[in-house]
């Protein structure tokens, strides 16, 4: 655990290449989604999540829905950072106490259990990772909410302390998308 949580402290960048099933129990549908996600050092991420983009440069938030033509700015402040993949997975691993639940071919498969109504702010009651042992990367993330609602993330690829790019962080709107700036109508309340 000591390996895995430096590796996802927040301390260095790091980019992953994910599939996400999110089982949706009061549907009992499975949607499934594949994404890229990049996270560096003060709040910063960007997070391709089909075809949806989140994108934050440590002060501005930008979400864009490629389907809706729209690009949403908010300032980081109001956003709930909890949520954010830029604190998302080191506060799962700093928080919680895991135990090992089981060990096959290099990898172990930890767990985390809470109470029903979700003692964390997150709302998480069950928390299931499988690690590469030897190199403490996560191979897969299960996270069970209050709901029983399962977002189950498959990381194919991840990489640690690649040095990105400022303008990674960044977003410009394409042309023709409607850009609302919830920045000016808070600011004006």
């Amino acid at each position: 655990m000591a390996l895995v949580r430096k590796n996802y402290s927040g301390a260095g960048a790091v980019t992953a290449a994910f599939d996400l099933n999110i089982y949706w129990s009061v549907r009992e549908k499975d949607e499934k989604k594949s994404g890229e996600l990049l996270v560096a050092p003060g709040n910063k991420f960007k997070v391709t999540l089909g075809r949806e983009v989140f994108v934050c440069d440590g002060q501005t938030y930008w979400q864009y829905n490629e389907r809706n033509k729209q690009a949403a700015v908010r300032a980081f402040s109001e956003i709930d950072p909890g949520t954010l993949p830029s604190r998302m997975l080191s506060s799962f691993l700093t928080n919680r106490k895991f135990t090992e639940k089981s060990r096959a071919s290099g990898t172990v498969e930890i767990e985390w259990r809470g109470s029903a109504s979700g003692q964390f702010s997150d709302g998480y009651t069950a928390i299931t990772a499988v690690v590469e042992e030897k190199a403490g990367v996560i191979r897969e993330l299960k996270m069970t909410d209050r709901h029983e609602n399962v977002h189950t993330y498959t990381f194919r690829k991840t990489t640690f302390d690649k040095p990105p790019k400022d303008d990674i962080f960044r977003f410009t709107a394409p042309k023709g998308v409607e850009v609302v700036d919830m920045r000016e109508s808070n600011a004006s309340n």
